[in-house]
Parts: structure tokens; sequence; C-alpha cells
């Protein structure tokens, strides 16, 4: 029996991350395209959500919506959050740092497309911050190039939306990955340190083979590509 339903694109953007996850602990989901909700039934389903992902959990007959909530909810359910906490409130605020950068990248998600100049700024000054960030909050709690996690000795939900959020950014636009590994160095090698672990790499493989290297799909993908270009 299925433990989870997943609702999402074909792409990985937000959809990744409860992803991840699942791969990782070893769930037995089913994904299904975000159509099959969003955007008709969006309203009528327990929590409803503005837009996907959505997971469904069998055990509790009970729908959650937004990435962050989703992350939170898995997390508690496999023992996946920090047992102090203030570290506990860090997990949280990265999942939310996470939700805030994919934010960011698709400016405001697709509001506007971008242009050359405020490209450059994001590129050259929040992004950089954002990565910078993500490695004081690792080095501050041990992380190291070849161990530790960004909270401590122990793998986290923490780990998993980072290396979601960054790892998925620099396989689609590898032209970001020297900007991760020059502001971010130890993120860079926990990202590739996750996404090798024997649950997680046989799911990236198939799946980058079957979509190669889109992220967010549509018109805000394409922007994105004709400013790193």
């Amino acid at each position: 029996m299925f433990e989870y339903n997943l609702y999402y694109w074909d792409v990985p953007f937000r959809g990744i991350f409860p992803q991840l996850f699942l791969e990782e602990v070893g769930s037995k989901y089913v994904w299904h395209d975000a159509s099959e909700i969003y955007p008709e039934k969006s309203l009528k389903i327990h929590n409803p959500g503005m837009a996907p992902p959505y997971l469904y959990d069998v055990k509790n007959d009970r729908y959650h919506a937004q990435m962050p909530a989703i992350l939170m909810h898995l997390a508690r359910e496999y023992d996946y959050l920090p047992k102090r906490i203030e570290t506990c409130e860090l997990a949280l605020k990265t999942i939310l740092d996470c939700h805030d950068i994919l934010t960011e990248i698709t400016n405001t998600g697709g509001q506007m497309m971008w242009n050359k100049k405020d490209w450059k700024e994001f590129r050259s000054d929040r992004l950089i911050r954002w990565m910078k960030i993500f490695e004081l909050t690792g080095l501050s709690h041990g992380l190291k190039g070849d161990g530790g996690y960004l909270l401590g000795s122990k793998i986290s939900v923490a780990d998993i939306a980072t290396t979601a959020l960054f790892g998925t950014l620099v396989h689609s636009f590898p032209e970001l990955k020297n900007d991760l590994e020059e502001n971010a160095p130890h993120i860079s090698k926990l990202c590739e340190r996750i996404e090798a672990r024997t649950t997680i790499k046989p799911f990236l493989e198939k799946q980058r083979a079957k979509y190669g290297n889109s992220y967010c799909g549509g018109e805000i993908e394409k922007s994105i590509r004709e400013m790193i270009q």
C-alpha cells in the first residue's frame, strides 16, 4: 500500500523537496501530475493550497499544501528534526530560506521576466549572500568538506532541503556551480554527499535522465537561461 500521493509538475523546482525526502526515508509514494488537483479541485481538498505541491497522507486521510509545511510534516513523521529547540527552529528557517530563494530566482514567481541589469544585481548580490548564509550556518554547526551536516552530526530535513535547492540549481544551471563553490564550498560538498546517498542517487539519476536539466519550466525558466547564457 502506498503511504503518500505527491502532486506536482514534471519539473523539479518545488516538487523535488518532498520527493528527495520521501526517497531518503524509503517511503512508498505515487507521483501524480498536479493537474489532477490544480486548479479546479485545489479549494476542495482539506487544508487547501494556492498551488502545488500537494501531499496526500494516506494513513491520516489528509492533504498538506505548501512546500515548507509538507517538509515539516514529513520531518516529524520520520524523526528528521533536530532534538534541540534552537536547531529545530533553524531547520524550519532553512526550509523557509529555500522557499524565499525559489521566489527570488523566479523573480517573484514570474510576475516579471528577468532583464540583464536586474539579473546581474541578483546574482552578484542577493544570491551570493544567500549562499553565504547557508555556509555560515553549516560552519557554526560543525559542517566540514568531508563530513557533518548543516545542523550538526546527524542528517536532518535541513540537509534534504538544502540539497533540493542548491543541488538542483547547479544541475539545472551548471554556470552557477562556480558561484556556489566559491561562496559556499562546504554547502557544495554537502549537496554532493547527500545526492550520492544510496537512498537518493538512483532516483536523481532516473529523474535527470528523463527530464535533463529542466528546472521550473515555461517562460520563467526561459528567462533565467537567457540571462545566464
